[in-house]
């Protein structure tokens, strides 16, 4: 989860003067008394926006904040790692100034109108000289938040505000649901907003309407004029200050779980009512908002380049060639390190390894990625044969160990850096293996560690049906039996090597499917028999249980789980987080909504948050 619109600020905040206050003068609301209130109930947010506070004459709260979270996240990482905290400060020409302005998790600014009078907005209140170069100041990333309770005042602003900045709206653009979203200064800010093709509408909206059913109908007007990306309802507005129509606090009506759940409701019946997911409503908007893309920029850097190589691989009983890519970005940064991405169990290139390719490729990033021996391009290289006229493979764990480590050689070599390793899934198991091999061997050691979706190989079993019946009869078998690849559930599939849950099975065919077709390889999941030998032998492959940081240097980790994800539990990568050696820079990362792989695709929000992450991580890291 995020929250889009939040007001933190301590005691010494406050003003000492409360009387000309437009309502009174709230409690403190420190940073830790907000985050402690959600995440014992259960909400953890990725996103925290810090906006200015109305009766505030400047936003040094705002930065304030930004320490005071570092601070908690150093004494307590686990409670409080994970969190990014942005800020939108006062809108004010002697105030935003290019200095405040340059601070990285700055990304707006806030003008605050309350329930001014429209007439007494001229066409020239915001459009003077002053205001023009403030407007300049503002980098792509940073948007304008207009605050009006009036619509007519919104969009008596917007339309002074130049056509090239984007704009956040207050609110869902109205305070005055008695006039109804036909009310003509509603719809008149609605068609500016359309015309201008850079304008989102924010909530929770319960300053719209006290109820989700009666805000509802001001939703549905700005998808059916605007579209559903353009509004983004996952805010809490804490601590609720103010009264409404009928002079009620709003503090004694809401708290800010209420209020995410205020937003989660209108969110859910404006997706009924379009047929859309509710993620999509509450904050998929965020991305475009604070990190947009410039039609120039993604344009440029887009131009990916895909190099096929072989690279050799020593393996215990001899040496082969293997087949890789490389993703090469037409202007490559060259302050960042390469990247070596591994997928998990039938994964390679054609699937998630051009995904990840392609879009770190674009940030600047050099990304190697291959398909581990027996899968795809590498097939017929190793641990794949013939038996009663079954095609077998032989899924080892050791060799992709072994693998991956050539696979860093090869990087290293090729740039001069040691990369970073970013894996999938089972991928993230042989990953971890070869960190351990690393630090072991003492020598340099890669810089950041991203396991995604990690899991210990045994826990996986407990999907099964009957794990212990099925651990004992595959363990009865001869090595070079041959099982099904998935146990699914069924009678003819209780043995198979990895047990899949029925929310992975409902898009694993089709989704990995077509990125295979589209890759011009064998249709996923490219093999069709495993060994027995390789269920005994993943079982027992436990590299979790070998982390030893007394051996050697371990790299910092930043650990990606999907909060929803059924087939891989969050709760595997808690405990990996628990037990990998503590360093400056380790992070946990539970990303809500995600499931396993779902969102593991080019345009979904969720996936473009994956890459912003992993790609910021670092660099916070240098």
């Amino acid at each position: 989860m995020i929250d889009f619109h939040v007001h933190l600020y301590t005691a010494d905040d406050l003003p000492i003067n409360a009387g000309e206050l437009p309502y009174r003068l709230p409690e403190p609301f420190p940073v830790k008394t907000y985050l402690d209130s959600l995440i014992e109930a259960g909400y953890k947010p990725d996103l925290v926006n810090n906006v200015h506070l109305s009766i505030l004459d400047n936003s040094e709260n705002i930065f304030r904040s930004f320490d005071e979270l570092k601070c908690l996240q150093a004494e307590h990482p686990q409670r409080y790692g994970g969190i990014e905290m942005i800020g939108t400060i006062l809108a004010d020409p002697d105030y935003a100034t290019i200095e405040r302005l340059s601070h990285p998790q700055i990304k707006g600014i806030r003008l605050v109108l309350h329930d001014v009078c429209p007439e007494s907005i001229t066409p020239h209140t915001y459009s003077g000289d002053d205001w023009q170069a403030l407007y300049a100041r503002l980098r792509r990333d940073q948007h304008i938040h207009i605050y009006a309770q009036e619509p007519e005042a919104n969009l008596r602003v917007l339309k002074q505000i130049p056509a090239d900045r984007a704009v956040v709206i207050d609110h869902l653009g109205t305070c005055r649901p008695e006039r109804g979203p036909q009310d003509r200064f509603y719809q008149a800010l609605l068609e500016e907003a359309r015309s201008r093709g850079n304008v989102w509408f924010k909530g929770p909206g319960y300053r719209t309407a006290n109820t989700a059913e009666q805000t509802a109908p001001f939703t549905l007007e700005i998808i059916k004029r605007l579209g559903h990306n353009r509004l983004l309802l996952e805010c809490t507005d804490a601590p609720h200050v103010g009264t409404d129509r009928d002079g009620q606090a709003y503090a004694a009506l809401f708290t800010p779980v209420s209020v995410l759940q205020f937003a989660r409701s209108l969110a859910d019946i404006t997706a009924r009512e379009n047929h859309i997911s509710e993620q999509a409503l509450l904050n998929a908007a965020c991305a475009d908002i604070i990190n947009p893309q410039d039609p120039k920029e993604h344009t440029n850097m887009n131009k990916v380049h895909v190099e096929e190589f072989t690279f050799t691989v020593n393996y215990t009983d001899g040496s082969e060639q293997l087949e890789a890519s490389r993703f090469i970005p037409e202007n490559p940064d060259m302050s960042l390190p390469p990247v070596v991405f591994n997928s998990g169990y039938t994964g390679g290139v054609s699937m998630y390894g051009q995904l990840m390719g392609n879009a770190l490729a674009a940030r600047g990033y050099i990304v190697t990625t291959y398909d581990v021996s027996g899968f795809f391009s590498n097939r017929t290289v190793r641990n794949t044969f013939l038996k009663d006229d079954k095609l077998l493979t032989n899924v080892s764990l050791e060799d992709q160990t072994t693998e991956l480590l050539a696979l860093i050689e090869v990087a290293r070599e090729h740039t001069g850096r040691m990369p970073i390793v970013i894996s999938w899934a089972m991928g993230s198991v042989a990953s971890l293996a070869a960190v351990n091999r690393l630090a072991a061997a003492g020598g340099e050691q890669i810089p950041l560690y991203v396991p995604m979706s990690y899991t210990r190989l045994r826990n996986l079993q407990n999907l099964r049906a009957d794990a212990a019946g099925a651990d004992e009869a595959l363990f009865a078998l001869a090595e070079d039996d041959a099982i099904p690849i998935f146990d699914t559930g069924t009678e003819e599939t209780k043995l198979g090597y990895y047990p899949l849950d029925p929310n992975t099975q409902a898009y694993v065919h089709e989704q990995l499917g077509n990125y295979t077709h589209a890759g011009g390889a064998d249709d996923w999941p490219g093999l069709q028999f495993v060994t027995a030998r390789s269920y005994q032998s993943y079982v027992k492959f436990d590299p979790e249980s070998e982390i030893n940081a007394a051996k050697g240097s371990y790299p910092p980790a930043l650990i990606i789980h999907g909060a929803n994800n059924s087939l891989h539990m969050p709760k595997e990568s808690q405990r990996l987080f628990e037990a990998y050696p503590d360093q400056e820079g380790n992070s946990l990362w539970i990303v809500e909504a995600m499931e396993h792989g779902q969102q593991l695709a080019a345009d979904d929000p969720i996936f473009r948050k994956l890459i912003d992450g992993i790609d910021g991580h670092y660099r916070s890291l240098s």
